[in-house]
């Protein structure tokens, strides 16, 4: 279990090195994986309490992680990824898919397979 902390702390050194945080990770996959969002989209999309929220845009916009544009239409403010963001957000990838090949190497093409199974069935209960 500790040998996989670390290896997380390793693949997830790029967040550090922008002054970010364990976790903040997963808020850039799923900002990722979304449109234009406003702010309070954005806070009721990951279920965080105003003061948590508040302390995450400021670590993300210090960063310049986070771009916004005014919407012409109804002038409300969309939040996205910035270009910095997502090379943030590439390197984290390819840090895991590196760490992935790492853990695996070792193991037979089945035993690759069924971990990665089980890993998944574990994630999706999350």
């Amino acid at each position: 279990m500790q040998l996989g902390a670390i290896a997380r702390q390793e693949a997830l050194v790029p967040l550090h090195t922008q002054g970010l945080q364990v976790g903040d990770d997963a808020v850039l996959f799923w900002l990722a994986d979304q449109s234009r969002l406003t702010l309070e989209e954005m806070r009721q999309g990951l279920n965080l309490p105003p003061e948590q929220f508040n302390a995450l845009i400021d670590r993300l916009d210090r960063a310049q992680i986070l771009d916004s544009q005014t919407d012409e239409a109804d002038g409300a403010l969309h939040i996205f990824l910035s270009a910095k963001g997502l090379e943030l957000l590439q390197s984290i990838h390819k840090n895991f898919k590196s760490l992935d090949v790492e853990l695996t190497n070792s193991l037979s093409t089945h035993k690759a397979k069924k971990l990665k199974k089980l890993l998944s069935k574990i994630n999706n209960l999350f």
